[in-house]
């Protein structure tokens, strides 16, 4: 079998280059891993131990989810919620090159995997954003059908795209900030009450209907908007460089075969920083 063998020196270049794209995803992998770890932490810290700024002195009083603190109330999702549905019970087909419907597997933990998404026809996609299977800015995604609440993210920007079925959309009211309902739905006690929300042993699935009645508790607002004021600007970086490394691997995966084929000239290759801005 004939392959072409570059010189050691464009070896070495090629290996440079893909490597800068590698050690840069890397770093920005570490630093989200760093950021959404202060701000869990700071949550746990405020609302599950609560020990929030102006706590010292308020009385804890009882509650349907135990001891809280006074002025803090057990809601059911309902009241916190203007819409709680899910996507698209019908599947249109799919085709080449359409619009994207995203399923719980293009889902992670930041958002939608828009690449991994089938196409459907445009009449489709316009009937299914005309019946809200369209997520909304600030609207929280949570994975509904099989490991149920794996991904459970705040959309913080327009996503072109419908879901299907296995994916809930909860749309805040404005009791609870967006970034609140994911923080408390990620945590394990959550997780584990949800139990009683869940029907089907093959594909365990939430059940929208008893989901509604799902109890939380609802900080008053101005604690909630003190958290914000720390950790909004965290999860905002974290969402951030996960589109950075996206765009990373894209270029990186694009300039591979380009790069190996010597079909662009590696002494001419600028550096990773300047090809992914």
């Amino acid at each position: 079998m004939q392959v072409a063998l570059p010189p050691p020196r464009v070896q070495d270049r090629i290996a440079s280059i893909l490597s800068a794209y590698d050690d840069m995803i890397e770093n920005n992998t570490r630093r989200i891993a760093i950021l959404e770890e202060m701000a869990r932490r700071i949550y746990e810290e405020w609302f599950v131990r609560f020990r929030f700024p102006g706590h010292e002195g308020l009385r804890m009083v009882e509650s349907e989810l135990g001891l809280v603190p006074e002025r803090w109330e057990t809601v059911r999702m309902e009241d916190v919620c203007a819409r709680i549905t899910d996507g698209s019970h019908y599947s249109p087909k799919s085709i080449d090159a359409g619009k994207p419907m995203a399923s719980v597997k293009d889902m992670h933990d930041w958002g939608i995997n828009v690449g991994t998404c089938r196409q459907i026809a445009e009449d489709e996609y316009e009937k299914l954003v005309r019946n809200d299977c369209k997520p909304r800015l600030n609207d929280v995604l949570i994975a509904k059908d099989g490991s149920y609440l794996k991904h459970t993210f705040v959309v913080d920007q327009e996503i072109d795209l419908v879901i299907l079925s296995s994916i809930a959309i909860l749309r805040p009211n404005g009791r609870m900030l967006p970034n609140q309902l994911a923080m408390y739905l990620r945590l394990p006690d959550v997780a584990s009450r949800m139990k009683g929300y869940v029907s089907g042993v093959a594909i365990p699935r939430i059940v929208l209907r008893d989901f509604r009645q799902f109890l939380l508790l609802l900080p008053p607002a101005d604690v909630q908007r003190a958290w914000a004021t720390h950790c909004d600007p965290m999860l905002r970086l974290c969402r951030n460089l996960v589109r950075k490394n996206e765009n990373l691997r894209t270029t990186r995966d694009l300039l591979l075969p380009k790069l190996i084929s010597g079909e662009l000239d590696v002494s001419a290759m600028p550096e990773p920083e300047a090809l992914a801005a």
